[in-house]
Formats: C-alpha cells, sequence, structure tokens
C-alpha cells in the first residue's frame, strides 16, 4: 500500500472549511483581499467560494494564524523550482517550504504544494515530480500538488528559448501529473490562460486532472475547465508583510481523482491510498467500505468511501477514468502533398481514433479524428517531414470523449513543394514581414510581389539558409498587396503558392481637440488619415487597462458620453483597415489626451 494519503479524511476538510464556504447570492463577490468587486462564471453558481493564497520563501515570515483569522482557508507552497537559465536542468528547493507546511498545519489551514517547472522533455518532467514527491513524504496534504507550467518571460528563459510544439509540452505536463497522482496524490496543473491556450492542449488535461488558472483581471473569460482562479498577485492578507497571490477555489463535491483504468468490458474494482483521521490509518470493511459504479463501461468511474461506526460520518468520493487501450502497431503506408495514411490495431472499446502529425520543420501540430483500424490525416504541409501518433478514443453514455494513451511514435514524409500557410507575421504602415511553412530540404525561396500596371507577379527578393521570412518595405499605408512565394530545389520544378493578399497598417492617428463644454459630454476630434475607419476609447484611467469603453466610427469629430460627471477623463484614437477576409488591421495608438468632464 502507499504510504502517502491523496485524502486524509472528510472529516477533517469538514472541519477546515466549517466557517469557510459562502454560496454564491449572486455571480459578483468583493474581495476583502484586494478591495475589487470580481464577476464570477455562471458554471459556478452552484458551488462554495473559498479563497486561498499560494507562497514561496519570497513572501518572508508569515503569521498562519493571523493568515487564517482573516478568512483565508487553504495555502499552496512552493517545495521547490527548476532554475530558468539555459545552461543546464537544475533542482532546487524552497528553503521555506518545511516551515511553511509545518506551520500552516499547525494553523488549521489546508495545504497544498507546487513546483515551478522548466521541463523540456517528459523524461525531465518525470524528475521534478519525484524531486517533489521525495520532498513532501511524511507530509498529510489537504489540497492539490500542482505542476506549476510557465516561462521565466526572459529571452535567456530554458523554457522560453525551447520553443517546445503544443503536442510537447502537454506530455510534459501530462509526464507530471500522472507521475503525481500514480504516488496517490490529487494533481492539479497551474498555468495562465495565454499558456493554456498557446502552449498546451487543455481539454487533454483537463479530462484527468484539475485546473488552477491564472488570470489578473475582474472577470476571466477563459472557456475551458478550471476550480482554481488565481486572480491578483497584490492581495494584502493580515499575519504577512507585502503582496501575496490570491485564489477563488470553486468547490463542489469532494471528490478525489485516482488515475486512469484501462477498458475491458468487465468491471473494474481498483483500492483507493490509505485513509488516515487523527494519525490512526482505517481498516478496509473494519472502518469503512467501497461501494463502485459506472466501473465497467468507458467514462468517469466512481467509488464511494463510507464510515463505519464511529467512523460513520465519513464520506468520500473517488473518480477513476476508463479509457481505450494503448493503441498498437502503427505503420505509415502511404503520403500525398498534404496528407499521411496509417494503419493500426484496433483497440477494444475505441468509437475513434485521433490521428496527431507533428512537424519537424514548422512549428506545426495537426490532429484529425478517423474510424477504423486505418485512416488519413488530411491538410498537412507539403514536403515536410512528420512524427505520428495514434490514440484510441472512446465515449461514455452522454458522447464526452475519453482517450486512451498514445501510441509509439512512427515516421512520415509529404510530398510536393508547394508553398502553404503564408501570413503577415509583422505589420507597419510602410512594411510587411511575411512568413510561411518551411519545405524539407529546400535551398533558398524566392518572393514575388503583385504589380497592377504590369499585371504580372514580380520577384522583389530572395531567402536562404532555410530561412522562411522576408520582410518588404517601401509600401504604403493602409493599402492591399499580393504575394506569392516559390521553393528553390535542386534538379526539382517547384509550384509558386497561392496568391497571399494582406494590408499595410494605417497610419498613426494625430489629436486635434479634446472638450467637455456641458455635463458628463467630450467632444473629440483628430486628423484624417488613409482607413476604412476609426476606433476610440475613453477611460478614467490613463492606462486604459481597466473600467475604459471602445466605439468606432467613421467620422474624424466624436461626443463622448461619459458615466461620471466632474471626472477625469482619458481619450485615445487609432485606425483601422479591413483585409481581404473583413478582419480589422489596427495602426498605433494616438497619444492620450485627457480632458476634465464637466
Amino acid at each position: 500500500m502507499k504510504k502517502i494519503s491523496k485524502i486524509i479524511s472528510a472529516m477533517l476538510v469538514f472541519a477546515m472549511l466549517f466557517q469557510a464556504p459562502c454560496a454564491f447570492a449572486s455571480v459578483k463577490t468583493k474581495s476583502k483581499y484586494t478591495g475589487i468587486t470580481y464577476t464570477h462564471a455562471s458554471r459556478f453558481d452552484d458551488k462554495d467560494l473559498i479563497y486561498g493564497m499560494d507562497i514561496s520563501h519570497h513572501n518572508g515570515k508569515i503569521n498562519f494564524k493571523k493568515v487564517k483569522k482573516d478568512g483565508i482557508k487553504y495555502v499552496f507552497v512552493r517545495v521547490g523550482y527548476t532554475g530558468y537559465t539555459k545552461s543546464g536542468f537544475s533542482l532546487n528547493y524552497d528553503k521555506k517550504y518545511k516551515t511553511y507546511i509545518k506551520d500552516a498545519k499547525k494553523a488549521g489551514l489546508m495545504v497544498g504544494v507546487y513546483w515551478y517547472s522548466q521541463a523540456k522533455t517528459v523524461k525531465e518532467a518525470k524528475k521534478e515530480a519525484n524531486a517533489l514527491l521525495k520532498a513532501i513524504k511524511g507530509y498529510e496534504l489537504t489540497m492539490p500538488v500542482v505542476f506549476d507550467y510557465e516561462f521565466a518571460d526572459t529571452r535567456a528563459g530554458r523554457l522560453d528559448s525551447a520553443k517546445l510544439s503544443k503536442t510537447k509540452m502537454t506530455a510534459n505536463a501530462l509526464a507530471f501529473l500522472n507521475t503525481v497522482s500514480n504516488a496517490g496524490y490529487d494533481a492539479c496543473i497551474y498555468a495562465s490562460e495565454n499558456f493554456f491556450l498557446e502552449h498546451l492542449y487543455p481539454n487533454d488535461i483537463s479530462q484527468s486532472y484539475k485546473i488552477w488558472l491564472a488570470n489578473y483581471s475582474k472577470k476571466t473569460n477563459y472557456k475551458g475547465n478550471y476550480e482554481f482562479w488565481q486572480h491578483t498577485s497584490k492581495g494584502r492578507v493580515k499575519g504577512m508583510k507585502g503582496n501575496v497571490d490570491i485564489n477563488f477555489w470553486y468547490k463542489g463535491e469532494d471528490t478525489t481523482f485516482i488515475g486512469t483504468r484501462v477498458y475491458t468490458g468487465q468491471p473494474i474494482q481498483c483500492d483507493v491510498a490509505p485513509v488516515v483521521v487523527n494519525g490512526i490509518e482505517l481498516v478496509k470493511d473494519v472502518d469503512y467500505t467501497l461501494t463502485y459504479s459506472n466501473n465497467v463501461n468507458i467514462g468517469k468511474a466512481r467509488i464511494t468511501l463510507k464510515g463505519i461506526g464511529k467512523y460513520k460520518d465519513l464520506k468520500q468520493i473517488y473518480t477513476f477514468n476508463i479509457v481505450p487501450n494503448r493503441v498498437s502497431g502503427v505503420k505509415y503506408i502511404s503520403s500525398t502533398d498534404n496528407s499521411l495514411s496509417l494503419t493500426w490495431n484496433e483497440v477494444l472499446g475505441a468509437q475513434s481514433y485521433v490521428i496527431t502529425a507533428e512537424s519537424l520543420n514548422n512549428d506545426a501540430t495537426f490532429k484529425q479524428t478517423v474510424y477504423g483500424a486505418s485512416g488519413t490525416i488530411d491538410g498537412l504541409i507539403a514536403g515536410n517531414q512528420y512524427i505520428i501518433t495514434v490514440c484510441a478514443q472512446g465515449v461514455d453514455s452522454s458522447n464526452k470523449a475519453f482517450l486512451g494513451e498514445v501510441s509509439n511514435y512512427v515516421s512520415g514524409k509529404t510530398t510536393g513543394t508547394k508553398i502553404s500557410g503564408i501570413k503577415a507575421s509583422e505589420r507597419k504602415n510602410t512594411s510587411l514581414t511575411l512568413s510561411w511553412y518551411l519545405i524539407d530540404g529546400c535551398e533558398s525561396y524566392n518572393i514575388f510581389k503583385y504589380d497592377a500596371q504590369a499585371n504580372e507577379y514580380q520577384f522583389i527578393g530572395q531567402t536562404f539558409n532555410n530561412q522562411n521570412t522576408f520582410k518588404v518595405i517601401g509600401l504604403k499605408a493602409a493599402s492591399e498587396y499580393k504575394f506569392k512565394v516559390r521553393a528553390n530545389k535542386a534538379n526539382v520544378a517547384c509550384e509558386e503558392s497561392d496568391v497571399f493578399s494582406t494590408v499595410t497598417t494605417p497610419k498613426r492617428v494625430s489629436n486635434k481637440s479634446v472638450k467637455s463644454r456641458s455635463r458628463r459630454k467630450i467632444t473629440y476630434s483628430f486628423k484624417k488619415v488613409k482607413a476604412t475607419g476609426y476606433e476610440y476609447q475613453w477611460s478614467t484611467h490613463r492606462n486604459f487597462k481597466y473600467n475604459f469603453k471602445t466605439k468606432t466610427t467613421k467620422s474624424t469629430r466624436v461626443t463622448i458620453k461619459t458615466a461620471q460627471s466632474r471626472k477625469r477623463y482619458y481619450v485615445r484614437v487609432r485606425a483601422y483597415k479591413l483585409d481581404e477576409n473583413k478582419n480589422k488591421v489596427y495602426g498605433s495608438w494616438s497619444k492620450v489626451k485627457r480632458v476634465k468632464v464637466r
């Protein structure tokens, strides 16, 4: 049996939370720790809202009794971190984690832990997880063990400079979380909204593990699953000096996830981690019973633990996912310019299969769902090398998908030399920087721009050494341009790309005047530039980070109706040009002007 429990007991958690939760009366609450009112997603209306904080040695000396008295009910303690420099892979422990855990528990706070990761590989992520597990051995934790995945926000950063794909970063996260879960802990991942959306596949993670979202705003628009929301780094809590991170916990039914099991078509019964109450390990069928439900078919199975005798008030819910087995026998069969075909062995219980192809030439990953023991993934980049995996997918009674473990990698290459993926990676009012997908084995790329007078595409430049960006200069502001790109390979006739159309940005708008001649009204005028229209903003805050409004206009003179009188307001404007897809391409914001409203 595992020596470390995933949950102490429902009675202990209940005691800690007895005065903590407050069921929502509305979707807005004002935080005593920031003085700001926050709007909560309606999906949490039936959950309890519980305040907590996360800490590291940077927070210094903490009086946890005062912290608890001030309304904080749980803390996440940083156990350690991986060095963020490129020089090497170093595992380091936080010098205060032992003191923080001991003192927080003594004060009656619920305690979880986290590790600040810079893992670039699955192997490194597992090393981080094992370093954390070694450090917390013997501690009775009542909150999740967290994988903190984020950039160091420096070009010299270990993870920042690695330029990993979503697939690789998701694999790293799952490696850490699986290791923690298999050790008997409730595993969770922490990341910012941007990190989840741009660098991970959060749905693949939230299927099995808890999500802790970092989003410093009064209202998060994140649509994915999350249970915790870190909404500020500037909270003020009694019992400690300086600012601290504050979190919302949307607490629902007290459940603990204990991993995944492979679908067999037969009932699956698995043990839970040891249950400890007041330092005493309880005995199954003597002190408590386990009842299983939904434990045959693919989906989320449930285990209900109920206490017996003097532990009759004890109740805990465990869940585990039943998923299809790992796909085996994956073979690459054939390819076209934009597709790869494969076969594999059929998996019991699989309704479909997800093929993932990751380009080795470009930072691009493609996914496609197919049916049966063979399939083709389309929409790929021509002339690219790929590593390909297949994953079996089953569904539960509500048609929710559950994925099995990914197969081993196989390699494949698309044919063809036609450039794709052309985009404007940078726009200015007199220049455009074009980028495109690389073709494997190309010597150079030729760039052509359409000349309307000559009615032809004319050569304007060439790149070498596998460079897939080119800056076009000497252009006019807010104007449309058309381009083509062609790869060059020895002894190969390469096809030109499809036409790529885009526009330059408008010039920066200059202000003329801003005045307030009547109550709660601003008259704002600015100089005309070549553009489709203008977007203007007004706010009571100079930086426009919050409490601002935005409108569009075709005119260079507008009247703004403000919400308050006798208040200083700030205004600014920028021009926009519609591109070929009717998307707005913006110029720079004007200088900010201020005015005292009557």
